[in-house]
């Protein structure tokens, strides 16, 4: 009986280990994006501080806080292999990578004028047997662009935006 609670308690220890690494793996909360004007366009980017490489699964850009259903939306079309986003590097908005479509409905092909002072919500979705089920936004970020006197536009994020703080 002594040996039968040891290999218990070995299977529930090893249970928790393997859990806590999984979790590590897939993170299911929301984490902060980076966001860069490339080319004068918007991209969003693993932060380099990342530890590891994020398959990509969907792409979404959206007005926050409104009632409008406009976005825009890539998707990994189901046949295809999710592209493996390095820490640092970035997908511009607009940008359609091979092996990807735009969103299955007719709201999720918006193509913005992206405006200045206007706030707007980048989200990345990890691609993964658990994120089928829990599909939360991994790299998320809000930003919005501004304008410099100089006629100089840059991106700002969250809280320099308008209406960041709903």
């Amino acid at each position: 009986m002594k040996i039968v609670k040891s290999a218990f308690a070995l299977l529930v220890a090893a249970g928790f280990y393997m859990a806590s690494s999984k979790t590590h793996a897939y993170v299911l909360i929301k984490e902060e994006a980076d966001i860069k004007l490339i080319d004068g366009i918007p991209a969003i980017c693993i932060p380099s501080r990342s530890w590891r490489s994020y398959q990509v699964s969907s792409l979404l850009v959206m007005e926050p806080y409104t009632h409008r259903k406009e976005r825009w939306l890539i998707t990994l079309k189901d046949d295809a292999r999710p592209m493996k986003l390095r820490p640092g590097k970035c997908i511009s908005y607009g940008s359609i990578p091979k092996g990807y479509q735009l969103g299955p409905h007719k709201e999720d092909s918006h193509y913005f004028s992206f405006e200045t002072n206007k706030s707007y919500q980048f989200s990345l979705y990890r691609a993964g047997r658990f994120m089928t089920i829990f599909q939360t936004g991994i790299y998320e970020a809000t930003f919005c662009l501004k304008e410099d006197t100089d006629g100089t536009v840059s991106i700002q994020k969250g809280s320099a935006c308008p209406d960041s703080s709903r």
